[in-house]
């Protein structure tokens, strides 16, 4: 009778464990998956406001070149929000398909999403970065004598390099929402 109610006990004990292990691999998982919804909008978050500060900056380049300055200078602590961001993603991504045993890794939408914020980066790497220093040089006046069509020539580059990262941020968000298959 004692060996009966000891290995109760011990079962007991054993069942409750896991479940307490459970609980808190879902509440981590949860967790994750909230920094991961921050992550990304943070990233989002980041491209729409260096858009709409860039178009002020385009509007008073024209009326003070020196609030255009100015702008431009205020625009460049943006890539380091979309820097952690983006490791939050990739941080918060690893430890979540840990958990599921990458249950999300052979499924379309994931495989688009992934695909899609890799292409977000490298977009963000060279177009949007090459575009920017080619702005800086511009304002430098680094001896040229067209500044107000080399400007317009990179605020439309950088016009169309926004709008292909949010449209892309867009279908991300789409995707992670009805995560079609």
């Amino acid at each position: 009778m004692f060996v009966k109610n000891y290995n109760q006990k011990v079962l007991f004990i054993i069942e409750k464990q896991i479940k307490t292990q459970k609980m808190e691999t879902q509440t981590i998982y949860h967790l994750a998956l909230v920094t991961h919804i921050i992550a990304i909008t943070m990233i989002a978050g980041t491209t729409l406001i260096d858009y709409v500060i860039f178009k002020q900056f385009s509007k008073q380049m024209n009326s003070d070149r020196q609030k255009g300055i100015t702008i431009i200078e205020a625009l460049s602590k943006l890539p380091m929000l979309f820097g952690i961001g983006f490791i939050l993603i990739i941080i918060s991504g690893v430890y979540m398909m840990y958990v599921t045993n990458g249950a999300f890794g052979e499924q379309t939408w994931f495989r688009v999403k992934f695909a899609l914020i890799l292409l977000i980066v490298v977009n963000g790497l060279t177009v949007g970065r090459r575009q920017a220093v080619k702005l800086r040089n511009t304002l430098s006046g680094a001896g040229d004598v067209n500044i107000e069509e080399n400007i317009l020539k990179v605020s439309t580059n950088l016009s169309l390099f926004h709008l292909s990262q949010m449209t892309m941020l867009v279908i991300i968000f789409v995707l992670s929402v009805f995560k079609f298959n």
